[in-house]
């Protein structure tokens, strides 16, 4: 019974709301003194027109998704308006025709009797581990495998790289000789902070991965319409490599493109650059990293660094890759004091070179590609433009090393990445179009509601009234009967 009424007060509250709703067309559907035909009309005409609607709103919705965010070129106005002299990176690099104190007393250390004789293979293999620079696919057991059954000879330690990296490579005060900013002399040690990433431990100017943008350890190197100059000079006791970079990324193996190596000794370079920058409405947080393409440095936490650039997602995800493939990680890939990952001894640094993962194809940075290793990163939101526009190179009769980067001129421009569409424009665009097509607005929604719930419930209550009552009415009707039944039989 209750079934019953529910059902029926549903079926009175739809022709109700048919009959008097906002929907354009709805009414003559339901309305029972028009022909049939003239009402079957009304119905096509009503399903087109929410089928027109359904299409463009999900046309529409499709491209909010793919195209919400435009990049448009702005002009900057050099008396407010000052550029920064992009983050540096310096890595020291293996040079085999440099000697390494540290290492040969390393291997001295391997020897177990005085009889044993220096070897210069497990020199070269070492070299291969510290200095990514110097390995080669193949090399990791072309130096060792010959000694392993050797019980006279100086062998290839089986573990313990990173503790050999640290003892082999130089800190910041015997790499740096002096470094110089528009000829004034400052301190390197100070503001060129040390960071572990897959080229080793390098030192970087500037990066908010290693302190706070304008801290105590950042180093001002603004440059403006009334100081225009920007050029930094760098000399090193090592041979080194040098990366201009954004300020959230870190050196890498696979991003050589600005990436300048000094390798011989008396080596002097001049580079000269310009660069672009880019800056970002804040509305443009409010839409997806797919969107818009593009990751801001404070989004992504599931990393060891502090912040996300492109090139920490590809340091992370060769590590994963590693670790997946190989069980293990290079101990270059040892991301700060906190990093429990497991580091590879001799038979995972094996599997890693067997398998190609020590020094990779840079084609895992092309996310099209299915075969083999992908990274699918995204670039940093803050990346800005720098271009290599010149290069100089000379050989000077001395011991030391030296980089001029140099900064031609003021940027007049500078890219504006912006929200095309926002979420308003989603709500006026959806509402314009049903409203077109079916004459919905936000009152529809209401009087939507209103039949279906108030409306519904007053139904339902008379429902169980008249119900009630006409069972009452039943109940007397017998009741009476029952009473009149005997009074004739007494009058008979």
């Amino acid at each position: 019974m209750a079934v019953r009424n529910a059902f029926r007060a549903m079926y009175r509250i739809l022709i109700d709301y048919c009959s008097n709703c906002s929907l354009a067309g709805v009414g003559y559907v339901s309305n029972r003194k028009y022909h049939w035909t003239e009402r079957l009309f009304w119905f096509g005409c009503i399903v087109l027109a929410w089928t027109g609607s359904y299409m463009l709103i999900k046309t529409y919705m499709e491209l909010f998704r793919k195209d919400a965010i435009s990049i448009v070129v702005e002009n900057l106005d050099p008396r407010k308006d000052f550029t920064s002299f992009p983050s540096v990176g310096v890595c020291e690099m293996g040079y085999t025709k440099q000697q390494y104190d540290a290492l040969q007393q390393l291997i001295e250390g391997f020897r177990k009797s005085e009889e044993m004789e220096y070897n210069y293979d497990v020199e070269e293999f070492m070299l291969r581990l510290i200095y990514h620079n110097l390995y080669n696919y193949g090399s990791i057991k072309s130096y060792c495998a010959m000694y392993k059954d050797c019980d006279d000879c100086v062998k290839c330690p089986v573990d313990g790289y990173p503790k050999f990296s640290v003892a082999v490579r130089a800190n910041c005060s015997q790499l740096f000789d002096e470094c110089r900013w528009n000829g004034k002399v400052f301190d390197c040690c100070r503001y060129f902070r040390p960071i572990q990433t897959t080229m080793g431990s390098c030192f970087l100017l500037n990066s908010v991965q290693t302190t706070q943008k304008y801290g105590p350890w950042w180093f001002r190197m603004d440059m403006s319409m009334g100081s225009p100059k920007g050029e930094l000079l760098l000399n090193f006791s090592r041979a080194t490599t040098a990366y201009v970079q954004n300020e959230e990324d870190i050196p890498h193996m696979l991003l050589t493109t600005l990436q300048f190596n000094q390798m011989p000794e008396g080596y002097a370079s001049k580079i000269f650059i310009t660069v672009q920058n880019i800056a970002n409405d804040p509305l443009v947080r409010t839409v997806g990293k797919n969107v818009r393409r593009c990751v801001f440095p404070d989004e992504y936490t599931d990393t060891h660094y502090a912040k996300y650039s492109y090139s920490v997602c590809v340091t992370d995800c060769l590590k994963k890759a590693q670790i997946k493939t190989c069980n293990c990680c290079h101990h270059n890939m040892l991301l700060g004091k906190n990093d429990r990952s497991p580091v590879c001894g001799y038979d995972g640094l094996n599997c890693l070179d067997q398998r190609d993962l020590m020094f990779p194809q840079t084609t895992i940075m092309q996310p099209w590609r299915t075969n083999g290793l992908v990274c699918d990163c995204f670039p940093s939101c803050t990346e800005h433009e720098i271009r290599i526009i010149g290069r100089e190179s000379d050989t000077e009769p001395r011991t030391g090393r030296s980089v001029l980067i140099k900064q031609i001129g003021l940027p007049s421009q500078r890219y504006r990445r912006q929200i095309v569409r926002e979420d308003i424009d989603v709500v006026v665009s959806i509402g314009g179009i049903l409203g077109l097509f079916t004459g919905a607005s936000i009152l529809s929604l209401v009087e939507f509601i209103f039949f279906f719930t108030v409306r519904l419930g007053l139904y339902v209550v008379t429902e169980v009234k008249e119900e009630t009552e006409e069972d009452e009415d039943g109940e007397v009707s017998d009741q009476n009967e029952v009473d009149k039944k005997p009074g004739e039989k007494h009058n008979d």
